[in-house]
């Protein structure tokens, strides 16, 4: 999902053609922006440059790695811990570790030719997630983890529109789906259900006619997934309570029609971006109220039959130039844009038709009762920073007017096996973020780093969840943490190369093997616990290059 030679697959970076993935920062102290921005204070640092000396490589632990706490806040305590009812837990999708999902668009994609890096094959070298049930869940089980994030794939359950219309679903999928599910609640793991992560069904979506509208833009596609939605919410909603509806719907949009590695592939496109970003936030508030409607059934015994969300990301920003009052102003619009505007209009019901940041255009509504209140809780997805300028580079058009760099930033920090910043202070960021402007649990629905030696990873868990338990500290109420991934994965357009997985398979015996980093988070999750002597004693972070752009 990226520019290929610069950008990650976790997300659409759009470091020289598109807009990027998105950030907020690690102190409220942009340009005044609030009654652009409806009230809501601007998570921007613009105090912190990002030729950074003090972010070195060899950092260790919040002291030097945390700028947030050691540039304006108090110092980091001394331990943070989880309630016994934290959900630990991976996550994954669908066409990411099944084999034969062949009726996506995302299946056609990968066959045309240069797609995908290296010529990567979901098909040829993937983990049959579907086929290894038994060890996946076995694997959840030896690490301690609670909870397991996967979608259920439309184009499986349905691969042809006569199969949709008939509502004849595939039988071998449902039972594939159904004995996963029985063996995750079996095993006492909380299913997580994403029901769109990024692949359509190819009647939905023709990645040979990319100048003809394409699925989300098609009134068609929302009324069949709210209808697909509502149908999974009744089969499996005796044993599902969490529901994601969409995962990372800018990222979609950005990767499909601004950066050109998604279906269907255009370039700077802003107009059908927009459109396609509309549409999303329009089709999960109908599916919103479709699984609220169809799962009746208390999974959990919580007294909560459906709670449902998205998987949105989330990012920290900063101005190329601190000192630079455009960069500042610039930076603080698109962290408006990547982080608030989403979920502005399915907590608030606040909907800001021309994406300006504010609520005066003559589309714009405020606190409208169909689109308000669709959100049980947050669902965060956290990677890294972001560096925003109002000139330099390429400038994307309005709205976004701005030029994005993500990868390998001027800060000297570490970095990942795809030129991503180790920062996770940022995520103590995002999650404050949250919990000020949308008062609802959080539920950190992927982190994780791309780390092919897994020489990272283990010191990456401590940190981030050591950020994570602090903002609880903090006063925020976050659920459970789900890392990205359970397994080495198909990683979109970067195919096979980024390694996010707490396990390994060999592609040709499909043999799992635990990484350090799966049994340190197997520590973790037992003591419930992560104590700053902890971290500053883990390995120090390493920068390798980027052998993924």
């Amino acid at each position: 999902m990226r520019v290929r030679a610069s950008c990650p697959a976790r997300l659409v970076c759009l470091t020289l053609a598109a807009v990027a993935c998105s950030s907020s920062s690690s102190s409220s102290h942009a340009p005044d922006a609030s009654t652009a921005h409806d009230g809501a204070t601007s998570h921007v640092d613009a105090r912190t440059p990002p030729h950074d000396a003090g972010h070195d490589s060899s950092d260790t632990g919040p002291e030097t790695s945390s700028d947030a706490a050691s540039d304006a806040g108090p110092a980091p305590p001394a331990s943070v811990t989880f309630p016994s009812s934290f959900l630990w837990g991976s996550a994954t999708a669908g066409f990411q570790v099944e084999k034969g999902d062949d009726a996506t668009d995302w299946a056609a994609w990968v066959a045309m030719s240069g797609k995908i890096q290296n010529g990567d094959n979901p098909d040829v070298a993937g983990p049959d997630a579907l086929g290894h049930i038994t060890q996946d869940v076995q694997d959840l089980v030896s690490t301690g983890q609670t909870a397991y994030r996967f979608s259920l794939e439309w184009a499986r359950l349905y691969p042809t529109l006569a199969d949709f219309t008939a509502d004849t679903p595939d039988a071998t999928a449902v039972a594939a789906y159904s004995t996963l599910l029985t063996a995750l609640v079996a095993a006492h793991i909380t299913p997580v259900v994403t029901l769109d992560h990024y692949t359509l069904p190819a009647y939905l979506e023709d990645v040979t006619q990319p100048a003809q509208p394409q699925g989300w833009e098609n009134a068609q596609t929302t009324t069949l997934f709210v209808e697909f939605c509502a149908r999974v919410a009744k089969r499996w909603g005796g044993q599902v309570d969490y529901w994601i509806t969409l995962n990372e719907p800018l990222p979609y949009a950005v990767g499909g029609y601004l950066q050109g590695s998604f279906p269907p592939g255009l370039v700077l496109n802003v107009d059908r971006t927009i459109a396609v970003i509309k549409a999303l936030a329009l089709a999960h508030t109908q599916a919103y109220d479709a699984i609220h409607a169809a799962d009746t059934v208390d999974a959990d015994g919580d007294g909560k039959a459906a709670l449902v969300s998205i998987a949105k990301h989330q990012r920290t920003f900063h101005p190329m130039d601190p000192t630079n009052a455009a960069d500042v102003t610039a930076t603080a619009h698109v962290e408006y844009l990547w982080n608030q505007w989403f979920f502005n209009v399915i907590v608030l019901g606040n909907w800001d038709d021309d994406f300006d940041g504010n609520y005066t255009g003559p589309n714009d509504k405020m606190n409208d009762p169909t689109l308000k209140g669709r959100a049980d809780f947050l669902g965060i997805n956290y990677y890294s920073d972001t560096l925003i300028g109002a000139a330099s580079g390429i400038v994307i058009p309005a709205p976004v007017n701005a030029s994005i760099e993500q990868a390998h930033l001027p800060t000297g920090r570490p970095e990942s096996d795809v030129g991503w910043d180790i920062y996770a202070e940022g995520l103590g960021t995002v999650v404050d973020e949250a919990r000020t402007l949308w008062p609802l649990p959080i539920l950190i629905t992927e982190n994780g780093i791309a780390d092919h030696t897994d020489q990272n990873r283990p010191r990456f868990l401590l940190d981030h969840l050591f950020q994570l338990g602090w903002a609880m500290q903090r006063g925020a109420n976050v659920i459970g943490y789900l890392h990205w991934a359970s397994i080495d994965n198909f990683e979109w357009a970067s195919g096979f190369c980024p390694k996010y997985g707490l396990f390994s398979f060999d592609p040709t015996t499909e043999v799992r093997t635990p990484k350090a980093s799966a049994m340190e988070y197997a520590t973790i999750i037992a003591a419930r616990k992560v104590t700053l002597a902890q971290l500053n004693a883990a390995a120090q972070y390493e920068t390798t290059t980027a052998m993924c752009q």
